[in-house]
């Protein structure tokens, strides 16, 4: 048997002299450059063993050699290739050589290496040829089979990537139009501060030297024969001219019939309203009307960014909120684009999951979880280099939670339900040109607390004068604060907290940039700023501090951020994660040697409400269980706090958080009002204008409901509400050139308050039969099943005595979708393991023989570890 030959080793190094000028002529321009390097192969595994031997004798201790690059000398389709090679394509490129010591910069000599690996014409500005890693790789044969499969469905195809940050979304989005052979891509996102990485990795990456970026900046002819890649933002797409006409520059996207539509960060409004309308031409006016119902009940927690979008002339739409009519003045009907496939990105689809948008063949999951054990796995293995870990340069996370009453001499602030509020706590109001805590005094306390100095009354709280790791005290936290950024909740609160941070004695040697507001530009032009004040910080060797309300929060990296202190209560897992997962960017810097340094191997988030920190991380596992059948909360909350640890302090020690105390924080931590307040949730109940129609339809059930007290005008209650969203779906269609300026309609207005009025009089009275269902579920000895199937077969008669509904009754209002199978899913868990831990107490044992299940709204699934209840 033969063996195969080790691939040999390409490599590119300099030595004392090689640093001189020099000058070439390319064509008509004439080029200087400084640095000379030796390119060499050697079929040794160590390339510092050939070069050794080749500088021995001159610099015998190899002082001054440096090693700048050291790369497997094998082409894609896995031959070898050698310096001559390299050499050959320099010589073409009128690069001047002595002997293998070549006259160029390293970026040339990379776009040399990466063109012979690849076989593809020489560009120096293509230095890039890095493979896809096996995650990536799966993502591109799952959807690209995927679309194959349905490539003659009625509607085109479409294919969700629920990936985290730093999944490289943008080179595998190119890879699978590559293996599609796809030649017109067209990427949407709400975040144009993303355009820059969608950009950089096709014009750098070899595998894609035939390809055209385009923007609105750059527009390039349709009927140009190569691949084009247009990025376009809705801001801009949803605009219109004066005359109410689509922009200029945005015409061909019309027009073009595109291979692939990319819808960047979904999460963030592409999901919704004109924004659905506009990507997908298969969207019902009762299906938009619906996703607009949807997002009047959205949580609004990007204040910031809405102006942000204001700003920049958006039209009234911002991530399904609405807010006095922030609505799409457009036709869609005008706007709605064409494609044969639609892949939707995001690292937070969390309602896309909740709502069953996507079946479960159509998602692609690669999770934090995921990543770190790849990652851990890599290192397990003796058989592989630890040095060449694809994952080794992503942080492992770690959370710290403190809870302020135990560390704050004066009382704490309760919200309406009762819980701690943070954003209450950093409220500011501007005064004139300055802006000012309404508490200075506690905001005080508050950083100096971060630095571990506490009051005598707040000293006084702690147990056994434990004191926690605090984010500015703990050696352990030094290297990940040096570069922080801070989410604050108004703008206002942040550039107070600029002026409480230079008036600190600790804090005013950092160097400290709000971003946020008008004067801190918009999109990705609020990145440079930052970036500058980073570059400034490392000359004078100081540390940073950026105080964000919702900018560069999403769909951005900073590598050099370390930390994140969340100091405002956020609702929403996906806000929230978006936000905590910008810190766990890599950040590596390449060394003279060659060698690549990691600078962070742990990145933190500091939560100082852990109420809210707890329930999300419990929404977190209960949204993501809510994609897959099989999967319960728990045990996606298992593996993700495995290698995310959380430590929770309570005023006496700092202890690891488990899976038991999360699903108590969501579920029984809450108490019995709390998970009675869920019943009351108006989520509960579907009344889009869709849903209506379904009802109305059904003339016998309506008949049956308006006999009792309560629907007696079901009818025409129904008809109203509809009526009503059509009214306001025409104002927006012909509201024309007015724009913002114009004001509404005063009929308009009338109409969105009636229809307000009646949905929330309507839902109301639909929540009764709601409220009844734990009622049933307490009285029922069918634990394990399916609450529809307890329902319909094992406990009729019950139900009806319960609720007052007949069964008949009960199924055509499931049917028309009056009852949120997701969100009754959801309220049902919550209430099954509230219910356990009694019955646990009590001694009471599940029945046989399916003990071991959870029956929810319309499925079951497994029942939680005895740990986790």
């Amino acid at each position: 048997m033969s063996k195969v030959k080790p691939a040999g080793r390409i490599y590119v190094y300099s030595a004392p002299g090689y640093d001189t000028e020099w000058t070439r002529t390319a064509g008509s321009t004439t080029i200087t450059g400084r640095g000379r390097y030796k390119i060499g192969y050697t079929g040794r595994p160590d390339p510092r063993v050939r070069i050794k031997e080749q500088t021995g004798t001159v610099y015998p201790e190899g002082d001054g050699i440096v090693v700048h690059l050291d790369e497997p000398a094998v082409k894609e389709g896995g031959s070898a290739f050698s310096d001559h090679d390299v050499h050959r394509v320099l010589d073409d490129a009128g690069v001047q050589r002595k002997q293998e010591v070549v006259e160029a910069t390293l970026d040339e000599i990379r776009a040399a290496i990466a063109a012979v690996r690849a076989g593809r014409p020489y560009d120096p500005g293509r230095t890039a040829d890095f493979a896809l890693r096996p995650e990536q790789v799966a993502a591109v044969e799952q959807t690209a089979r995927y679309f194959l499969e349905h490539a003659q469905d009625p509607h085109p195809p479409r294919f969700l990537w629920n990936a985290k940050m730093r999944f490289g979304k943008t080179i595998t989005a190119y890879q699978l139009a590559r293996r599609m052979g796809w030649k017109r891509v067209l990427v949407l996102t709400y975040k144009p501060a993303v355009r820059n990485s969608w950009r950089d990795d096709l014009v750098t990456h070899v595998d894609f030297a035939d390809w055209i970026f385009a923007d609105r900046d750059h527009p390039v002819d349709p009927s140009t024969p190569n691949p084009v890649a247009w990025f376009a933002s809705f801001q801009d797409l949803l605009g219109t001219n004066a005359d109410g006409d689509v922009k200029d520059h945005n015409v061909d996207l019309h027009l073009i019939d595109w291979d692939c539509i990319v819808l960047d960060e979904y999460h963030f409004g592409a999901w919704q309203g004109a924004a659905k309308e506009v990507t997908s031409p298969t969207t019902s006016a009762a299906q938009t009307a619906e996703a607009e119902h949807k997002a009047v009940e959205a949580d609004a927690e990007h204040a910031d960014e809405i102006i942000d979008l204001v700003e920049a002339g958006t039209p009234r739409l911002y991530s399904g909120v609405p807010s006095d009519g922030l609505d799409a003045d457009l036709d869609a009907a005008q706007l709605a684009l064409s494609s044969k496939h639609y892949l939707y990105l995001s690292g937070t689809p969390f309602r896309a999951l909740t709502e069953g948008e996507f079946n479960e063949d159509a998602i692609y999951n690669w999770t934090y979880p995921d990543e770190q054990y790849a990652k851990e796995q890599w290192t397990a293995d003796p058989g592989r280099d630890p040095d060449r870990n694809p994952y080794r340069e992503l942080p492992q996370m770690q959370m710290f939670t403190y809870a302020l009453s135990e560390v704050a001499s004066m009382e704490i602030d309760q919200g309406a339900d009762g819980l701690f509020d943070l954003s209450g706590f950093f409220e500011a109001r501007k005064v004139g040109t300055e802006y000012h805590f309404t508490d200075e005094e506690r905001v005080k306390e508050f950083l100096n607390m971060l630095r571990g100095r506490l009051s005598q009354t707040a000293t006084e709280k702690l147990l056994n004068n434990f004191k926690p790791p605090f984010p500015y005290a703990d050696e352990r936290f030094a290297d990940a604060v040096q570069h922080a950024v801070w989410f604050l909740p108004t703008v206002a609160s942040a550039h107070a907290m600029k002026a409480a941070l230079e008036a600190h004695p600790y804090f005013r040697d950092y160097l400290v940039h709000v971003a946020a507001g008008n004067s801190a530009k918009m999109g990705a032009e609020a990145k440079g700023p930052v970036d500058e004040m980073l570059a400034k910080a490392a000359k004078l060797g100081k540390q940073t501090i950026t105080l964000s309300v919702g900018k560069l929060m999403t769909g951005v990296t900073i590598p050099q951020w370390g930390a994140i202190l969340i100091l405002r209560s956020l609702k929403s897992p996906e806000s929230y994660f978006q936000a905590a997962f910008r810190v766990q960017s890599p950040w590596v810097t390449r060394n003279e040697d060659g060698t690549r340094t990691v600078n962070k191997d742990t990145c933190f988030v500091f939560d100082f409400d852990p109420n809210r920190a707890l329930t999300l991380i419990y929404q977190y596992g209960t949204k993501l269980a809510g994609g897959s059948s099989k999967t319960a909360p728990a045990e996606v909350i298992g593996e993700l706090i495995e290698y995310l640890p959380i430590f929770a302090f309570d005023g006496g020690r700092m202890d690891p958080v488990d899976v038991n105390a999360v699903m108590d924080w969501g579920t029984i931590g809450a108490g019995a009002a709390m998970l009675a307040k869920r019943w009351g949730s108006p989520r509960l109940i579907d009344l889009s204008e869709a849903v209506l129609t379904k009802l109305l339809a059904d003339t016998d059930l309506v008949a049956r409901l308006e006999q009792m007290e309560d629907f007696r005008n079901l009818t025409q209650d129904a008809t109203r509400i509809i009526a009503h969203s059509k009214k306001l779906r025409e104002a927006k269609k012909s509201k024309g050139s007015g724009g913002d300026s114009e004001p509404e309609d005063p009929e308009v207005t009338a109409a969105r308050k009636a229809k307000r009025d009646q949905v929330n009089t309507l839902r109301s009275k639909l929540l009764k039969f709601v409220q009844t269902v734990p009622v049933f579920m307490y009285l029922t000895d069918y634990r394990e099943q399916a609450l529809v199937d307890v329902i319909t077969s094992l406990d009729t008669q019950l139900f009806e005595r319960v609720t007052g509904l007949t069964l008949q009754d009960f199924h055509k209002l499931a049917d028309v979708g009056v009852f949120h199978p997701a969100h009754m899913n959801e309220a049902i868990w919550q209430f099954r393991l509230f219910e356990r831990a009694s019955l646990d107490y009590l001694g009471i044992a599940p029945r046989e023989p399916d003990a071991h299940k959870f029956g929810l709204w319309d499925r079951t699934v497994p029942e939680p570890p005895a740990h986790a209840l």
